[in-house]
Formats: C-alpha cells, sequence, structure tokens
C-alpha cells in the first residue's frame, strides 16, 4: 500500500480541496476471487474479481474553511462521491488516484491537550484510475491548452477517463469550457474526446470515452470567458479497463 506524508500529498473530494487539512494519505488495492465451480465438478474453479480499493486521508478536525469536518457528515448521507488522493500533488505532468467511493467511517478521536483527528476511510465502487493531472491552476484568468501528455492509446477493451474539478469561481459572469483532446503525435489542437459541461462556479464532473483510440498524446484546452473571471482548476485523465 504506497504512502506519502501529508507534506506534498493533497487530497481532492467532489470540487473541494481538503489538502491543507490533511496529515497522509493510504490508498489500497484489493482483488478477491470469484467462485464459477460448475456442478458436480471435483475441484473448486475460481476467476479473479473486479479490484476494490480503500482510501483512507488522516486528516485534522475543521469546522472553519475548508470545513472538513462538516463535509465528512454530509458524506455519511452521499453516495458517489469523486475522491482524488495526489502523493505529490497534483501539479501537471504528476500523477494521482481518482474515483468514485462510499464513505465508510468516519473516526473522530482527541488526547487531553491534543488537536482533534478526523480519520476517513472511502470504500471505491468503481475503477480506481491511476490518472494524469492534464492541468492544475488555482486561478487561471484567460483561454489556455496544457502541455501534450503520453497518456497511451485505448484499447477496444478500455476507456478513458476525464476529471474535471473547480474548486472555486470569481468575476462577473465567468465561464469554462474544457475539452481533454488527443494526437497521434504532440502536435495540436487534435481531436476533441471529451467535453465537459460550462462551468460558472464551484463543481465537478467525471466523464468517460471508449476505445479504441489510436491516440497516445492527450492534452487539455481550456477556454474562459466574462469580465475579470479566475478559476481555480483541476483537470485530470486516465485509461482503465472497460466498461464504464
Amino acid at each position: 500500500m504506497p504512502r506519502s506524508h501529508g507534506k506534498d500529498a493533497q487530497l481532492f473530494v467532489d470540487e473541494f480541496n481538503f489538502s491543507g487539512v490533511v496529515m497522509t494519505l493510504g490508498v489500497s488495492i484489493r482483488q478477491s476471487n470469484g467462485e464459477v465451480t460448475a456442478f458436480a465438478d471435483a475441484d473448486a474453479t475460481f476467476v479473479p474479481g473486479k479490484p476494490g480499493w480503500r482510501q483512507n486521508p488522516r486528516g485534522l478536525w475543521s469546522a472553519a474553511s475548508p470545513n472538513y469536518d462538516g463535509e465528512m457528515f454530509t458524506d455519511l448521507t452521499s453516495r458517489q462521491r469523486l475522491v482524488g488522493s495526489w502523493p505529490i500533488g497534483a501539479t501537471a505532468a504528476n500523477r494521482g488516484y481518482e474515483g468514485r467511493s462510499d464513505i465508510g467511517a468516519v473516526p473522530i478521536r482527541s488526547e487531553g491537550n491534543g488537536v482533534i483527528a478526523l480519520d476517513v476511510a472511502w470504500e471505491g465502487n468503481d475503477q480506481l484510475v491511476r490518472a494524469h493531472s492534464m492541468y492544475r491552476n488555482t486561478a487561471i484568468t484567460a483561454t489556455a491548452n496544457g502541455s501534450g501528455i503520453n497518456a497511451g492509446a485505448i484499447a477496444a477493451s478500455e476507456i478513458g477517463v476525464g476529471i474535471l474539478r473547480v474548486m472555486s469561481a470569481s468575476g462577473t459572469a465567468p465561464t469554462l469550457n474544457v475539452v481533454i483532446a488527443s494526437a497521434a503525435t504532440d502536435a495540436w489542437p487534435g481531436t476533441s474526446r471529451i467535453t465537459f459541461a460550462q462551468a460558472t462556479g464551484a463543481t465537478f464532473e467525471r466523464l468517460t470515452v471508449a476505445g479504441a483510440i489510436t491516440d497516445a498524446w492527450w492534452r487539455a484546452q481550456l477556454t474562459v470567458g466574462g469580465t475579470t473571471p479566475s478559476f481555480d482548476v483541476l483537470i485530470a485523465f486516465g485509461i482503465v479497463p472497460g466498461p464504464a
């Protein structure tokens, strides 16, 4: 199970950035076998099941911004939360773990004269994506493109997963349109593969594209509009076995 100290690690839950209150992150992947023994077979037969996963952020109780405590308790009744752990940060070209999950446990504990710890267990309910950060900017104010990244081609049995997180937006009527495009080489604008809904405020979205796509290069392309707009944004992309 990989572990990273919270100094560099970043944690995102939907459109929230909780990196400032997280001390450590743990990501574990497990795979169980399913029995497919036919009637009257002499021996038991098993096939590999889909891998499951868990993310274990260990953080500090915080009722003020970014309100880690309040959002975790909201998650007790929410499903399919998009959780992202980035061991060395979500700077463009870094890699992290992204997936939809349900909260499994929220233990809160403290000692006398000590801080209050808030540890959360997220149980994955779909594919865990080892994603590339395609673009990261805490204050994008104008149309821009990310750098091309060789994330690989998508086989017919695979899907590409695109993730958009907008943590905040400001300005007058700000708009953000994001496309993830692909190309055979690092030459652009390429072919649009994933088009996210226009963002006008804090939001998040997870979209997929089916294979086969032989292009190996991928890039985030952003169009910003409005008066004095500014967005805090993370765009990620990865490839996993299908179906979505």
